[in-house]
């Protein structure tokens, strides 16, 4: 812990020095230092998402919900949501191989490639982009049939990693637990000094 003028290990002991009045300065500090450092875990989390997915902040920001929790800003977190859909990782169309012993007799001469229009997708960054199987792109959405054998099955929408899935890795959750262990503290004490010195400024 470093040298600071406020400890907030000694929370409860810091209510009783200050007296009543003094004691509504530290759950204040409390309150202002967490949410602070609750909206600095966001970004952070935002960022080594951003880092890793191709996925906007936006997109993250819309799946995040902050809820109040003392001492622990990154259990205040909560990512919700299902899969994403392959359509919001920049889907690009190109032209794809065909599997000869999948072509009907009505298709292309023997000896000749089969071709058709497939779908590329971004998700990870240092994977680049890469095909969806039997994908294709229609109506805004990337589609691939139930049954890629079998083309009178229905197609269905595509999706890839949720958000949720996405904050769950351990380097992550680590990364910001980190952040906060080591500005809380001094998010504190700095909140708590600002307050008590304001109040002493108006008595």
């Amino acid at each position: 812990m470093l040298d600071l003028k406020y400890d907030i290990r000694d929370f409860q002991g810091l209510k009783k020095r200050f007296g009543k009045e003094g004691a509504q300065s530290v759950e204040k500090a409390l309150i202002w230092s967490t949410d602070r450092m609750a909206s600095r875990a966001a970004t952070y989390i935002s960022k080594d998402l951003r880092s890793t997915y191709a996925i906007k902040a936006r997109e993250i920001k819309g799946h995040l919900k902050i809820h109040r929790v003392r001492r622990d800003p990154t259990r205040a977190l909560l990512y919700t949501g299902k899969r994403l859909p392959l359509e919001q990782f920049s889907p690009k169309q190109r032209w794809v191989s065909v599997n000869p012993r999948r072509t009907v007799q009505s298709g292309p001469r023997k000896g000749k490639l089969a071709r058709r229009r497939g779908v590329t997708v971004r998700v990870r960054k240092d994977k680049g982009r890469q095909i969806v199987p039997g994908g294709w792109q229609a109506k805004n959405h990337i589609l691939r049939r139930a049954d890629q054998g079998d083309n009178a099955s229905q197609p269905r929408i595509q999706y890839g990693p949720s958000v949720p899935g996405m904050v769950a890795h351990p380097a992550t959750i680590e990364g910001a637990q980190d952040l906060v262990r080591r500005e809380l503290p001094k998010e504190f004490s700095g909140r708590l000094d600002y307050l008590l010195s304001k109040k002493m400024g108006q008595s």
